[in-house]
């Protein structure tokens, strides 16, 4: 995805073979009772493109959000101190369906207010509020939204300093397709990390992979995490080949290779962008375009259309997007060639034509 030749790499291929080979299909025991040396190497090299932070790694970015969340909660995590009065979670209406499932969870260390970030002014009112209650603030949003959306993370991780607060952000969308060493859009936004941030990063979108990583400023983090995150302690490790193939992104990440990619990557989505009309651009660097259809049944209809054409394009539909507001979702990849995306940028043209107006189911 994205960056997508990377999980057809001989590397990442030879590296699963090797994998299997010398570990089986999987060794099946906690982690904190025995592992194998690659969880160290991977952890290391991710340290190292994540800015000198210091890297968990787990099965997904939705198991790393169960892992940490909850330890930052309980006022217990190094490096992120909480007021005695508690905390306050002000979550992204956008954010991912990985965190807000996570609600009731959430509530049981403090109270939880959904806010639309693109909306400063609430929120500000929100941070005021927590303060006025003598709350410490943990604002939680994507970086770059599946649905090819932005936050501004260089201003919300300084609006949240200035309360006394921490930013946490989901960049999985945002991981591998921009700065040094594939850093990701926040780090590459942030150009350093900062002290208040946490961050996730997904190992298997354009990383190429499989698994996710919550990178943090202090430590001593990382052993506390190891220590009292649940489905650290008690759940299966992840896939052993799927953290070998990893090993060998992350190589090609701290290697020139990534900085080809990227650029290609560029180029193919300025190629689509101005080879399209009425497909919807809500932040340059995001690889997702969206072409709004509207009507559930005709955005299906369409997915299938492209589909049968030759494109996927998935359709995107409530609760993913609002009712009646049904998308096609349009990821493109370094992997494309010009000719694809021509063609392709042709069948969305001759599409748009052909949907002008309104919609109705």
């Amino acid at each position: 995805m994205f960056l997508s030749w990377i999980e057809r790499h001989p590397r990442l291929i030879n590296a699963i073979k090797d994998s299997v080979d010398r570990f089986g299909v999987q060794y099946a025991a906690a982690r904190t009772r025995a592992k194998c040396d690659i969880f160290d190497e991977l952890e290391e090299k991710l340290n190292t493109i994540f800015f000198n932070s210091h890297t968990v790694i787990f099965n997904s970015v939705g198991a790393a959000h169960l892992a940490v969340l909850p330890v930052l909660g309980s006022g217990e995590l190094p490096g992120y101190s909480i007021s005695k009065k508690g905390i306050k979670w002000i979550v992204d209406k956008t954010t991912h369906a990985s965190i807000q499932i996570l609600r009731g969870i959430l509530e049981q260390f403090g109270s939880f207010e959904r806010v639309s970030f693109s909306d400063q002014e609430l929120i500000n009112d929100a941070l005021k509020k927590c303060r006025a209650e003598g709350k410490t603030p943990i604002l939680i949003s994507d970086s770059l939204g599946s649905m090819g959306g932005s936050n501004n993370v260089v201003e919300l991780t300084k609006l949240v300093k200035e309360f006394e607060g921490y930013f946490y952000v989901d960049d999985a969308h945002g991981t591998s397709i921009i700065g040094k060493h594939g850093c990701g859009y926040t780090l590459h936004k942030l150009g350093e990390f900062s002290e208040n941030l946490i961050l996730l990063s997904s190992l298997s979108k354009a990383f190429g992979s499989h698994g996710g990583a919550a990178s943090f400023n202090n430590s001593q983090t990382v052993s506390t995490i190891k220590k009292y995150a649940l489905n650290y302690i008690f759940s299966g490790p992840p896939s052993l080949p799927g953290i070998a193939a990893c090993v060998a992104s992350a190589n090609i990440h701290l290697s020139s290779e990534i900085t080809e990619l990227q650029a290609k990557l560029k180029e193919n989505i300025q190629f689509f962008d101005s080879s399209v009309f009425n497909v919807e651009v809500k932040e340059k660097t995001s690889p997702i375009r969206t072409i709004h259809i509207g009507c559930e049944t005709e955005a299906i209809n369409t997915s299938a259309n492209l589909q049968i054409q030759g494109f996927l394009a998935t359709a995107a539909m409530y609760p993913t997007v609002p009712k009646s507001q049904s998308i096609v979702r349009v990821a493109i990849s370094a992997a494309h060639s010009k000719e694809e995306l021509k063609r392709f940028a042709d069948s969305v043209n001759a599409l748009s034509k052909a949907l002008r107006g309104e919609t109705v189911c």
